[in-house]
């Protein structure tokens, strides 16, 4: 619990809403909220401000020395939101608490984490503006589930929007490391399947697609190549989209370039159109 003694600013809980998706390095932060007139406040200020939020139990910080094991890092510290920091957003912040990633930094690869966390802010960038998230649930919230339905893999995340027509459609999300083989990668993939129809709606028909971030580009072709052989997936290998972690700032984006199984390039997975918007259409 935060202490009820500590006052929020309006730059405390648009930070505290910008970690509401996840982690991220403090000078990521210190250049994104602590800035005046152009220019980003003495570092001092910053650290005495975040120190107040994490004993104030409103954040959590993973230092350099145990994420990398060097004594230096230009990134800094890694913060987190934490329980007095969930509390604030609902009760001060007007945030559903259905959308806040509560993550335990001491648990976690931070590599992995910091990928993720940035897949879910560019889910929520055109939240409300070209779609609306229903749902999403990060891997966490994923085993939850899995655990009553005895499925053993899971995706990293999982989140359905509703389009402008009012239809809706679900995706999957793999962040693949490149340590796992072609016969177990394709098992990943059936049972992915298997798990969104588990936890679609009854009755419903609502489309899906697997989004795979690989780590190289090889490490995609590989992917893909293992897709279309498989007689598992080859049949159904339009519900796959690919990309690589290098382009993860710039390409990820729901309106942004994907590859399908076949190489063929996905001008966007959402080609904006009012009234019918086209899913995953390959570019013309």
């Amino acid at each position: 619990m935060r202490d009820e003694g500590l006052r929020f600013t309006d730059r405390d809980i648009d930070l505290l809403k910008y970690l509401a998706h996840g982690p991220a390095f403090s000078q990521d932060l210190h250049l994104r909220f602590f800035v005046k007139e152009g220019r980003p406040i003495a570092r001092r200020v910053f650290a005495r401000r975040m120190s107040k939020l994490v004993e104030a139990g409103c954040l959590q910080v993973l230092h350099h020395r145990r994420v990398y094991g060097r004594e230096k890092d230009r990134h800094g510290p890694v913060y987190s939101i934490a329980r007095g920091g969930v509390d604030a957003l609902t009760q001060e912040g007007g945030i559903n608490i259905d959308r806040i990633r509560l993550v335990d930094l001491g648990k976690r690869s931070l590599v992995h984490e910091i990928i993720q966390t940035r897949l879910v802010r560019k889910i929520y960038e055109h939240d409300g503006v070209h779609y609306r998230v229903i749902r999403l649930y990060d891997d966490v919230m994923l085993a939850k589930q899995a655990q009553r339905i005895k499925l053993s893999r899971i995706p990293d995340l999982r989140f359905t929007v509703q389009l402008r027509n009012g239809s809706y459609f679900s995706f999957l999300v793999e962040v693949d490391a490149g340590s796992t083989h072609a016969p177990e990668f394709i098992q990943k993939l059936v049972t992915f399947t298997h798990l969104n129809r588990l936890l679609a709606p009854l009755d419903s028909r609502e489309p899906f697609a697997i989004l795979i971030v690989c780590d190289t580009q090889d490490r995609m072709a590989y992917l893909q190549r293992a897709v279309m052989q498989s007689p598992l997936t080859s049949k159904i290998f339009s519900s796959f989209a690919f990309n690589t972690i290098y382009n993860l700032d710039n390409s990820l984006g729901l309106f942004n370039p994907w590859y399908k199984a076949d190489g063929t390039k996905i001008e966007r997975i959402f080609k904006e159109s009012v009234r019918n918007p086209n899913i995953m259409k390959p570019t013309s």
